[in-house]
């Protein structure tokens, strides 16, 4: 890291220099900071040292950061980029201290309020459909699973045409959850479309400022820079599964006593079904 910030000394402003001062006096006490604890330590605003993480080659501070607690990485890289010179005793290792570096992204963009209101509206809903295609279908349907217990008539679904029959016979009590990596493609920006046509809440799980991001009434920002190509790994759905089970926890934190009764129903459900098989 030091090598990789002399590097880079000469192009910084002095408010970065001061940012750089504070990484290299205590690279190991910064390893875990917060942005704005660093920020404050160098005396500079949160920009400045998103900036300065830029200067380096990082695409953000949580990537500086699992970079900064992991030395061991090649220099010339973030630490999340597989080429196929990568050794193969090192892959493996790589693949998780991406995945570190991703959810550690994500939860610095976390927007608490943002959460708990599209938790308290899967409370209020009595209906709850769950959509994702493609890469998003498997996070979809594990959410799906996990507010089954706590919320009413949840389903999951998969198929476009599926998604559009269901879009068009929503209630203004139902809330349609999408999942979409990159919030672009066409079929569940039509289907948030639909549901918010019919009076449903609709609650995305997507890129800020995307075409789905800004159909649906409640977001949940799911940063996602662009994948490097193979054999680096893709990290998309993990980041989805993580947002949804976030939801799902909040969703259950929120949930009224009465669902601690369905609860107990379906834990007995399972049991029963687990002794018969």
């Amino acid at each position: 890291m030091r090598d990789r910030i002399a590097a880079a000394l000469p192009a910084l402003s002095v408010a970065e220099r001061k940012v750089a001062d504070c990484v290299v006096a205590d690279p190991a006490g910064l390893a875990q900071a917060s942005m704005a604890t660093l920020a404050r330590r160098a005396g500079v605003s949160d920009p400045t040292v998103l900036r300065f993480c830029r200067a380096l080659g990082f695409q953000g501070f949580a990537e500086f950061r699992a970079a900064l607690a992991a030395p061991s990485r090649q220099a010339g890289s973030p630490g999340h980029v597989i080429t196929r010179e990568t050794p193969l005793e090192k892959a493996p290792a790589a693949v998780l201290d991406a995945a570190i570096a991703r959810l550690a992204a994500l939860r610095d963009a976390l927007d608490p309020a943002a959460m708990q209101g599209a938790a308290l509206a899967l409370t209020q809903a009595g209906r709850v459909e769950v959509w994702g295609f493609g890469a998003a279908a498997a996070p979809a349907e594990a959410l799906a699973f996990a507010l089954a217990r706590l919320c009413r008539a949840v389903v999951a679904r998969r198929d476009p045409l599926a998604i559009a029959m269901a879009a068009a016979t929503l209630a203004p009590d139902s809330v349609a959850v999408c999942l979409s990596a990159d919030g672009a493609g066409r079929e569940i920006r039509r289907a948030a479309a639909r549901a918010r046509a019919a009076g449903a809440t609709v609650i995305a799980l997507t890129q800020p400022a995307s075409p789905l991001f800004n159909e649906a009434a409640l977001t949940l920002a799911c940063p996602f820079p662009k994948e490097p190509p193979p054999p680096s790994p893709r990290l998309a759905p993990l980041a989805l599964h993580a947002m949804a089970e976030a939801l799902a926890t909040t969703v259950a934190l929120l949930s009224p006593p009465a669902t601690l009764t369905r609860l107990a129903a379906i834990d007995a459900a399972l049991r029963e079904e687990g002794a018969e098989g």
